[in-house]
């Protein structure tokens, strides 16, 4: 029986001129078949050595998110008095907090450009505290920065403190803890190496923040050595798109 003159795509593309066992060569082709093999061939190559290149750069430069911690953090004031249902409450706060922020990265280091700290209690945003004095900064590789003594304090009207708001708090109130959730907000830009490679759509108050979400007991001094207060890490870290 003769042998077969057709072959497939593998074998295409791992020999273009070299003879396939069997008594078939490219060589033996003219023409249009010879160059529409030939094309495919180079395309096939292509493809796999770009995949392959993408995938070692994915390996090495892959960032990871940084990780957010509350370390310590501590509450001091934290009552409010009611009014009527058209003006809400007023909230009196002082609440000191401090934060690590880790890249556990390699070759990506992050640059903070601006940078943010809020704070709600019952999905009710009180405080705002930008830190002009600690960012701009830049974190290198498998670094770890400290933020400490951030302060928000002040006064705070919540409008539509509903009813079950205020049974929520004066049930913590007695408990001694409160579910206060605190949020960054930034904008950074990303090295990979030694290279700036672009800024980051920046983050909203409103969408994509990351969320701490502490558990609070009251205490008798500012010190943001909480007594009482757990280490906290902080969630929807999603820097990198």
């Amino acid at each position: 029986m003769a042998p077969s003159n057709t072959i497939s795509m593998a074998q295409v593309c791992c020999c273009i001129l070299k003879p396939i066992p069997g008594g078939f060569s490219l060589r033996k082709l003219t023409g249009l078949a010879k160059w529409v093999l030939l094309c495919r061939c180079i395309i096939c190559h292509i493809i796999f050595w770009f995949g392959a290149f993408a995938f070692i750069l994915w390996l090495i430069f892959f960032p990871q998110e940084p990780r957010f911690t509350v370390t310590n953090a501590s509450l001091t004031q934290f009552n409010f008095n009611s009014s009527d249902n058209n003006t809400g409450a007023n909230l009196h706060y002082h609440l000191a907090l401090n934060i690590t922020i880790r890249n556990p990265n390699r070759r990506v280091g992050i640059d903070y450009r601006s940078m943010t700290v809020s704070a709600s209690y019952r999905k009710k945003k009180f405080g705002l505290l930008n830190l002009m004095d600690s960012v701009p900064f830049y974190q290198g590789h498998k670094n770890t920065t400290f933020l400490h003594h951030l302060v928000l304090q002040g006064q705070q009207q919540l409008v539509k403190f509903e009813e079950r708001d205020i049974s929520q708090f004066d049930k913590e109130t007695a408990a001694g803890v409160y579910s206060i959730t605190v949020q960054l907000t930034f904008r950074v830009k990303i090295r990979y190496g030694n290279n700036k490679v672009k800024f980051l759509t920046p983050v909203t108050y409103d969408d994509q923040q990351i969320n701490c979400k502490l558990k609070l007991p009251v205490s008798v001094t500012n010190e943001t050595s909480g007594c009482g207060f757990k280490a906290t890490k902080c969630g929807d870290v999603g820097i990198f798109p």
